[in-house]
């Protein structure tokens, strides 16, 4: 009822209004001074008038309403004087009453009100649950623009964590054993199909998943750039044992998933085992590991690997971000924004009770772990820079002065 009032108001040219609330909510009309006085001078007289008539006391209808009765107006709306002595009056339970119902019926207000005035509750765009899949999953919004700075941001988040012995950037015309589900693998996301709560190796799970047609796989990206690949799909270590065997260096990729409103099942890659029994079986062939997660992981393997690069859920663009910094076409230059635990007993776990206690405070993070031996820590990340520091003109050492 509150809604046909909005929306017959501003189809109409304006809020509508109940005779009541034109008497005493209506800053701009005449009899808006006279209630107000009579408000400020007889509460009792807004009590009746409440009791007679209680839609008034309950109606969105403006933002002027909404103001008189505590919540916060619209822009450029004035509360009419003596409106909060009238929300006051009835008692203390009353009050409460009314204030509360005033905060939910102005948060109400806030979000129907723009919506009338645009009139998409007039002329909705598609019916929720019915109508809505073509343009939710179907319609194409993304521009090249889009794409650019979708892959420039992926580019420079990317975080190199180990590069010993310059394995990367990789030597121009390598032969590259790409190992693992995790760099040729994807089924695109069908949110027709898919829970709500499905994610990859590209895009968190829930409400802030994006779901698009493009290969974001490291695959795809080396071979558009004309690299020679001995592709190994699998988790398996016989096939990828063969294709180490044809190549100059390997390139393994692991990855894990996440998701809205569920923890984690463990900080493991899918591919921990594989990429530590790779590590356990290397040549003298340059191992590179990737690995695409979602928050902090454990990284175990990267004892036995010569570079590792990590990308946090980059979009569409991984594949080629990826691709880019491990030709040379771009220096990595992201910075772990979480510290790597060296175990996951270093962490703080989830709680599977129905009461859970977190009295660690502040000490989570990096902050738990100062002094104290991690993996990776927060901040870290390298690039294909070198440096190197020299006097420009040594400094003149004084008598006396160390």
């Amino acid at each position: 009822q509150q809604l046909q009032q909005l929306q017959h108001g501003f189809q109409g040219g304006g809020p509508s209004l109940s005779a009541s609330d034109a008497a005493s909510d209506e800053p701009d009309a005449d009899t808006s001074s006279a209630s107000s006085a009579s408000n400020a001078s007889s509460p009792s007289a807004t009590s009746s008038a409440s009791a007679t008539s209680p839609a008034s006391a309950t109606s969105v209808t403006s933002p002027a309403s909404a103001a008189s009765r505590g919540a916060a107006p619209d822009a450029g709306t004035t509360p009419p004087s003596g409106a909060r002595s009238g929300a006051r009056s009835g008692g203390a339970e009353g009050g409460a009453a009314e204030a509360l119902e005033a905060v939910v019926d102005g948060m109400a207000g806030r979000v129907l009100l723009p919506l009338l005035r645009a009139g998409i509750l007039s002329r909705p765009a598609c019916a929720a649950g019915c109508t809505c899949s073509a343009p939710l999953y179907e319609a194409v919004a993304t521009t090249p623009q889009h794409v650019a700075l979708a892959r420039a941001v992926a580019e420079a988040s990317t975080v190199l964590l180990k590069n010993e012995q310059r394995a990367l950037p990789l030597r121009r015309g390598a032969v590259v054993a790409l190992l693992g589900r995790a760099c040729s693998a994807h089924t695109p996301i069908d949110p027709a199909r898919d829970a709500w709560t499905a994610g990859d190796y590209f895009v968190v799970g829930g409400t802030g998943r994006v779901a698009f047609r493009r290969d974001p796989t490291l695959a795809s990206a080396l071979r558009a750039r004309g690299v020679t690949l001995h592709v190994s799909p699998t988790d398996r270590i016989s096939p990828a044992l063969r294709a180490m065997r044809q190549a100059d260096v390997v390139v393994a990729c692991g990855g894990a998933t996440a998701s809205e409103s569920e923890d984690r099942p463990s900080l493991r890659l899918d591919q921990h085992d594989f990429l530590t029994q790779l590590g356990l079986l290397r040549t003298s062939k340059p191992l590179v590991v990737v690995a695409l997660a979602p928050g902090a992981v454990l990284t175990d393997w990267a004892t036995r690997a010569d570079a590792v690069l990590l990308q946090f859920l980059a979009g569409q663009e991984s594949g080629e971000a990826l691709a880019d910094v491990l030709t040379g076409a771009a220096s990595p230059s992201g910075r772990l924004p979480v510290t790597l635990p060296l175990a996951e007993a270093d962490t703080i776990p989830p709680c599977t009770e129905s009461v859970c206690r977190y009295a660690e405070g502040l000490a989570a993070g990096w902050r738990g772990r100062v002094g104290r031996p991690v993996a990776f820590p927060f901040g870290h990340g390298l690039s294909f820079t070198r440096f190197a520091y020299a006097w420009v003109r040594p400094p003149t050492v004084r008598g006396g002065e160390g």
